[in-house]
């Protein structure tokens, strides 16, 4: 008879088995409406704009130089290139206000936000001084060509209005592309270097899908940012100094010096022609969408085997304690009927919110169970209590899903609960005399 007993465990066992087929193509379809919804990103960045990042603007100074080239074995030749120097800001402060709203493709909405944007800037005497000096006592060096402002935007699209910059306090009009080898996408604008201090002022409108970030290319960048999305997630080298989120938005401010990017560097590395370096300083935020309905019910999914094994445990503790037997057939159509939920949750919450979605599915499936096992238990009684206990768990597994720091210290202690339950329920089973019962 313990033959018996061990070929309906191992039964039982391979039943859960065979029932991580249906979870992982639930799974996989999970994944796939992930991929739709990243498509509809993609659509609606096209027609609207795509992450914005920017640069704080940078003082480029062309100059021309001469040089000996050898082609061929040749007598050398000789050749006038022009090369840019490229002056960071000693200070800037930026103020950002972002208006952020959702767009929607079909069934699903993607933040996007229109923002505007004050930079104000000064390049003292001596920066300039330390940085041409150099350059006109370089070999080969035959004059300075006019310099302009530059100002790197990732997508050039979002630009709307009309950009205004104020040079030495006199209006200068923008032109398209930055001007910058590497980054060349953004505005530029000619000025005038002759004066002992050079203050600058930039505003200008930006759209902009999903993240927000700064380049910071000053030798002192301070930024301010205000939003009135709930939901921010920090990101890039550099965490605000200052932050406060609430329900109605969120405030950060930033602060970065010369020290903590070696923007002196990273900068020489930009004038000649690779600014991978000075990009891996960026900073912002992303527009984070907290009720992920996708990552939500993937977080959901990962429990449902754990849902499968308690109640197969629990049907077999009734075979054993009421001598009830149960066909493994029965097993699983329970079995299903636990995988199903994950289907019903994510297809009703693309259309309704994850709450009411989640509490629809749960209630057709407890129902669905307590008709289905009235008669299996051989009673509406047992078969209540077992869907109350399973409703239970599945709203503690709610709370779990809308966890983020604590979500598998709850989890671990959820397994920890309900193994102890068990095992103290059957510490006084004799397991040697139920094998003729099963």
């Amino acid at each position: 008879m313990q033959k018996q007993l061990a070929i309906k465990i191992a039964l039982i066992f391979l039943i859960a088995l065979i029932l991580l087929i249906p979870l992982n193509m639930i799974s996989g379809k999970i994944a796939e409406r992930q991929q739709f919804k990243h498509e509809a990103e993609h659509s609606i960045a096209k027609s609207w704009t795509s992450a914005q990042q920017i640069m704080t603007p940078l003082l480029v100074v062309p100059y021309e130089i001469e040089r000996a080239v050898v082609r061929n074995h040749q007598p050398a030749e000789i050749i006038v290139e022009t090369q840019q120097l490229l002056v960071p800001l000693d200070t800037i402060d930026i103020v950002t206000d972002v208006n952020t709203s959702l767009r929607q493709k079909g069934i699903y909405r993607v933040p996007v936000y229109d923002a505007t944007i004050a930079m104000n800037g000064m390049i003292s005497q001596s920066t300039m001084d330390s940085l041409l000096t150099p350059v006109r006592a370089s070999n080969g060096f035959q004059k300075l060509l006019p310099a302009y402002i530059a100002l790197h935007v990732a997508d050039g699209r979002g630009i709307t209005g009309a950009p205004t910059i104020t040079w030495q306090g006199e209006s200068v009009k923008f032109k398209s592309g930055s001007g910058i080898s590497d980054l060349t996408a953004g505005l530029h604008a000619p000025v005038k270097i002759n004066q002992e201090q050079l203050d600058l002022n930039i505003a200008f409108q930006l759209r902009g899908m999903s993240s927000l970030q700064f380049i910071p290319a000053a030798a002192n960048t301070r930024i301010t940012l205000h939003s009135n999305w709930p939901h921010p997630e920090f990101i890039g080298a550099f965490l605000p100094s200052e932050h406060n989120i609430s329900e109605n938005g969120f405030s950060a401010k930033w602060q970065v010096n010369e020290f903590s990017n070696n923007i002196g560097r990273n900068i020489e590395l930009c004038a000649q022609g690779t600014c991978k370096k000075l990009q891996q300083f960026k900073l912002g935020t992303n527009f984070y969408q907290a009720v992920d309905i996708y990552l939500q019910t993937e977080r959901a999914v990962k429990y449902g085997i754990l849902f499968i094994a308690i109640s197969f445990a629990t049907f077999f503790l009734f075979e054993v304690l009421r001598r009830a037997p149960i066909h493994p057939i029965q097993y699983t159509f329970v079995g299903l009927a636990l995988a199903i939920f994950y289907l019903l949750l994510v297809s009703l919450s693309e259309h309704i919110n994850f709450l009411a979605s989640y509490t629809l599915a749960t209630i057709t499936c407890l129902i669905l169970l307590n008709i289905y096992l009235g008669h299996v238990l051989r009673g509406y009684i047992a078969s209540t209590v077992f869907c109350l206990a399973l409703g239970g768990l599945y709203t503690l597994l709610y709370v779990i899903i809308l966890m983020e720091d604590f979500a598998l210290l709850t989890g671990s202690a959820m397994l920890l609960v309900i193994l102890s339950i068990i095992m103290i329920t059957t510490r006084k089973i004799n397991w040697y005399q139920i094998t003729q019962t099963v």
